[in-house]
């Protein structure tokens, strides 16, 4: 949980006849404002007044990274700052203790010092402090405030301090979808002669977290603009170079192209429209690497810009160098700006010495969001031009196979038989297929950095998905929709020995089929050869639904053999090849969902909505599992009917698999919840998979009866719930499940 602390400092006022500082400290907690206090500081005393400068002073001996109006004229040396900077931490602490705070009264202010003590008192080791001083004054926001020992000690990782401006305005900015969602980085490099070849590496290395670099190096004043109005926008602006502010704070200049002279050298007020364009795009941050940033940071906060790092003095490229380093490095691991900071100035504090971790900054919005890695992340999404495309590509998948039987094989009749034996692959497309394909390319659209799991399991779902269509094409007891409706092959009197053998019955047992079922003595020629015609099988089908033969299943396990028709190949169906397809949609939706699981398991910093994404995972897990209970119907009724009653059972045909496939998702999914869910939706979204997985596995029990009920053999109009339930669950879905999980679900 982060807290923040906010300290209102405004100018000067009398009171009692003396100069004061007016100070507002409001407490917030992650949901709201706590408390307020008003109290007055007294101005900087002239000792803490003298060490600061002094600091500043020495601090500038080491800087490099000025603007180089006279580049010969820069002062050099090494200075000890260790004494400095511990004399001025204690001068600081003078002036913040309760001694410098005033009531109104004119009297010392103890409250300040007890309301910051029991506010630590709420705040445990693991919580994030953020502190924000808002003034106008230089000298304020110049000093070190995160090394006032009262607020150092709320947590054990210490504390970071942003500073403000009084005058600020909120700034909505609305990220639009795009197919490439990455972190584009405008990186201006000024003066070459400081070597930026550490900090581009740093730069570069953020494309394996979704960073996108765009790399300027001493560009002219055209060539930036001209990036600047870049359409797609820029995330965060980097500049490393020269640069300076005046002596106020309120104005500054970078050095973009030393060649250039003066018209290399630009201030921020140059660029106003272009950045402010910028900003209400999408830039969120603007790190300068450069000297003596509080005058770019002012001006950028006044057009509204989220969050700037900047140095408050001059600063040397070792240091500059290696704040980038850490800073990123923790950046990238979702930590919060503040959290990132903290960890990069610990680092300066290790290795430099005291006095130079205090030179960054970060000049903060006040009504801005908190702002980490992934909220720089839009969804990866096709224009909506495209989305309808590929909707209407999904929508023409789904029905395409019920479409392809009324057409090829002319009327309701026929679709409403093939729907009663195979609703598994006519029935369940459309009125649940549309589930996982929707969620499977919404979570897509969360993954900003295609992984090694992910492109290797996506490719290795496309290799067992076209194995799977393989074996499902030239596999036997083929249905009878892949047949014409003129569809006859023959079997030789010398095939059939080893086909009764191959399926388990004999010339008997098929001379048996009653008359009034099948006529066997019209199927045999003179010759003893077998002539078998789909329009004499398939009415014989709809008798028997009451009551089956096992002559006859024997009969049907041969007239639906590949062997039998692979050498006729005329007498396949349109249907078939559409039947294939809709194979190849359900199968890539179950086994491309361990790919989205893996990614998540295995990489979870891939995806920068994790919350929103397992909530689409569960959903394409969910339309998968409604597949189960279909699947049941096929191997308990239509195929124990057509070819034996030895097919029946939860764990007879893929069901085992099946099965199987579903336990390792299932806990794979509730380890990535407890791994990359945050603990506000933990409980839900388990509480969403246990829901999936309970209505999977009782519908795939209970779920083939009520099937078989409204749309299976059973049914006497299955095309009428058929219709009604794919409308009702569509909109169900669209209109109610979606909206909730895209305006409800946020990542933490």
């Amino acid at each position: 949980m982060a807290f923040k602390i906010y300290f209102k400092i405004g100018g000067r006022v009398k009171l009692n006849h003396a100069e004061v500082l007016p100070v507002t400290l409001a407490f917030y907690n992650q949901q709201e404002q706590i408390q307020e206090l008003v109290s007055f500081l007294s101005p900087l005393p002239k000792t803490l007044e003298d060490k600061f400068k002094q600091w500043q002073y020495y601090i500038g001996l080491q800087g490099n990274r000025k603007v180089a109006r006279n580049p010969g004229n820069f002062i050099s040396g090494g200075v000890n700052l260790t004494e400095l900077a511990n004399s001025l931490k204690v001068e600081l602490n003078k002036w913040l203790g309760s001694d410098g705070w005033i009531d109104e009264n004119g009297e010392p202010d103890p409250r300040v010092s007890l309301v910051l003590a029991r506010f630590r008192e709420k705040i445990t080791q693991k919580d994030e402090v953020q502190i924000i001083v808002q003034t106008e004054d230089r000298q304020l926001r110049g000093l070190p405030w995160q090394e006032w020992d009262t607020l150092a000690g709320y947590t054990s990782r210490g504390v970071e301090v942003a500073i403000s401006a009084t005058n600020f305005q909120r700034l909505t900015q609305k990220q639009t979808p795009q197919l490439r969602a990455t972190a584009r980085i405008l990186v201006v490099f000024g003066d070459e002669k400081l070597g930026f070849a550490e900090e581009e590496d740093f730069i570069k290395s953020l494309r394996q977290h979704g960073g996108e670099p765009h790399i300027l190096r001493q560009p002219t004043r055209q060539e930036l603009e001209q990036n600047l109005k870049d359409p797609q926008g820029w995330h965060i602006f980097f500049f490393a170079g020269h640069s300076e502010s005046d002596r106020k704070g309120q104005i500054g200049w970078i050095q973009i192209n030393p060649a250039d002279g003066q018209q290399g050298i630009i201030e921020i007020s140059e660029l106003r429209e272009l950045l402010q364009n910028a900003i209400n795009k999408k830039l969120q941050l603007a790190i300068f690497n450069s000297c003596d940033g509080l005058g770019l940071a002012n001006q950028l906060t006044e057009l509204s810009l989220p969050y700037c790092i900047v140095m408050r003095e001059m600063v040397e490229s070792s240091v500059a160098r290696e704040l980038l380093k850490h800073f990123l490095a923790s950046f990238v691991k979702d930590r919060s700006l503040f959290a990132s900071m903290n960890v990069a100035r610990q680092q300066l504090q290790k290795k430099f010495e005291p006095g130079k971790s205090w030179l960054p900054v970060i000049v903060a919005n006040p009504l801005a969001k908190e702002l980490t890695w992934n909220r720089l992340f839009s969804e990866r999404r096709l224009s909506w031009q495209w989305e309808m495309v590929l909707g209407i590509v999904a929508i023409a998948v789904i029905v395409c196979l019920p479409v392809a039987i009324f057409c090829e094989f002319q009327g309701w009749e026929t679709l409403s038989f093939y729907t009663q034996l195979y609703p598994h692959l006519i029935v369940y497309p459309s009125l649940f297929l549309w589930m996982p394909l929707f969620a499977a390319y919404r979570a897509h659209c969360m993954i900003r950095v295609k992984t090694g799991p992910l492109v290797f399991l996506s490719f290795l779902t496309i290799f067992l998905v076209f194995c799977g269509l393989f074996f499902e094409v030239t596999g036997d007891r083929m249905m009878l929709m892949e047949f014409k409706s003129d569809a006859t092959t023959t079997i030789s009197t010398q095939q059939l020995p080893q086909l009764y053998k191959n399926w388990g019955t004999t010339a008997a047992d098929i001379k048996s089929i009653p008359p009034e079922i099948f006529n066997t003595t019209q199927a045999f020629d003179v010759d003893g050869n077998l002539i078998l015609k789909k329009s004499e099988l398939e009415p014989t089908i709809k008798r028997i639904h009451k009551d089956n033969h096992t002559g006859f299943q024997g009969l049907l396990r041969m007239a639906t053999a590949y062997d039998v028709w692979k050498q006729n190949p005329q007498a396949f169906s349109i249907s078939r090849w559409f039947y294939a397809l809709t194979f190849f949609a359900i199968v890539t939706c179950g086994i491309q969902i361990l790919a989205l699981v893996a990614t998540i398991l295995f990489v979870p910093d891939s995806v920068f909505n994790k919350n929103k994404y397992l909530s689409y995972v569960i959903i394409c897990e969910l339309g998968i599992l409604l597949w189960v209970p279909f699947q049941s119907y096929s191997i308990e009724n239509t195929k124990s009917l057509l070819f034996s009653y030895e097919l029946r059972g939860d764990l007879a045909g893929l069901n085992v698999l099946l099965y199987a496939i579903i336990a390792i998702i299932a806990l794979a999914t509730i380890s990535s919840i407890y791994r990359s869910a945050s603990k506000k939706y933990q409980p839900i979204l388990l509480s969403f998979l246990l829901g999936s997985l309970i209505l999977g596995l009782l519908s795939s029990w209970f779920g083939a009866s009520l099937i078989d009920n409204l749309f299976g053999i059973s049914s006497t109009n299955p095309l009428t719930p058929w219709f009604a339930s794919s409308i009702f669950f569509a909109a169900l879905f669209f209109f109610l499940l979606v909206p909730l999980i895209d305006h409800s679900v946020e990542d933490e």
